[in-house]
C-alpha cells in the first residue's frame, strides 16, 4: 500500500490530519465528493487551536459539512462523506441534519464512534443514509497517524495508554507501526512539519505490512 496509489480523495484526508498532527490537534480529518469523485468540501480536527473561542466542537466532520457550499451543490443526496475515522455523536447528527445520506470510514472507533445513531432515532432511520466500511488497511494507517499523534504530544500516560490500548482493539498492527517509528527515535532530531503526509503514511504500511 503506498500512498501515491490512494485516491485523490483519500491522499487530501491523510494530508489534512498530518496538518493538523503538526498543529497539536487530532489526527482526524474528512472530506466531501461528488458523484464525479471531486472534493467539494473538506475539514480537518483542530481542537487544540484557537479558530474559535471553544475550539472543542472543531471536529472533521462536523466542518466538513458547515463548509458544505448548498448553493453550489444543491443536491446533497448525491455527496458522499468520507471519513478517515467514525464519526462521534456531534458529527453524526451534524451530518444527518446537513444532509448528507452517503459515508465511507476508514476505522472503527468502538469507543467514541456514533454509526450506531443511525438506527437509533425514527428520524434518523427514515433518512435512508448509506454506511460503507472500508477493509483495506486504511484503518490501521489511520490509527497509526492518531497514535503518533498520542505519543508525541499526550502527556497523560494513564490516558495515552488507555487510548492506545482502544486503538489496538482493531488496529494493532498500525498502533505497533506508529510506536516503533516514535520510540525507534524517528522524530528525535525534527519536527513532524519536516515531514509529509506521504512518508508517514508509506512508513507507517511498511512497518505495519500492509
Amino acid at each position: 500500500m503506498l500512498y501515491k496509489e490512494l485516491p485523490a480523495h483519500w491522499q487530501r484526508i491523510f494530508g489534512l490530519e498530518w496538518d493538523s498532527l503538526c498543529r497539536g490537534s487530532k489526527a482526524v480529518a474528512a472530506v466531501i465528493t461528488d458523484s464525479a469523485g471531486n472534493i467539494v468540501s473538506e475539514g480537518r480536527n483542530q481542537i487544540c487551536e484557537t479558530a474559535v473561542p471553544n475550539p472543542a466542537t472543531l471536529h472533521a466532520e462536523t466542518e466538513a459539512v458547515r463548509a458544505l457550499d448548498v448553493a453550489k451543490y444543491p443536491d446533497k443526496r448525491s455527496l458522499t462523506l468520507h471519513a478517515a475515522l467514525e464519526p462521534c455523536i456531534m458529527c453524526m447528527g451534524t451530518i444527518v441534519m446537513g444532509g448528507i445520506r452517503r459515508i465511507e470510514i476508514a476505522a472503527h472507533d468502538d469507543y467514541g464512534g456514533a454509526v450506531c445513531l443511525i438506527d437509533g432515532f425514527e428520524f434518523a432511520r427514515q433518512k435512508g443514509i448509506q454506511v460503507i466500511w472500508l477493509e483495506d488497511g486504511l484503518g490501521d494507517i489511520q490509527r497509526g497517524f492518531q497514535t503518533i499523534r498520542e505519543l508525541l504530544y499526550n502527556t497523560d500516560a494513564e490516558k495515552r495508554g488507555r487510548m492506545l490500548r482502544d486503538f489496538s482493539a482493531r488496529y494493532g498492527a498500525g498502533v505497533e507501526a506508529a510506536q516503533s517509528i516514535v520510540d525507534g527515535g524517528f522524530f528525535a532530531e525534527g519536527q513532524p512539519s519536516d515531514y509529509t503526509a506521504a512518508e508517514i503514511f508509506d512508513l507507517l504500511a511498511r512497518r505495519a505490512g500492509l
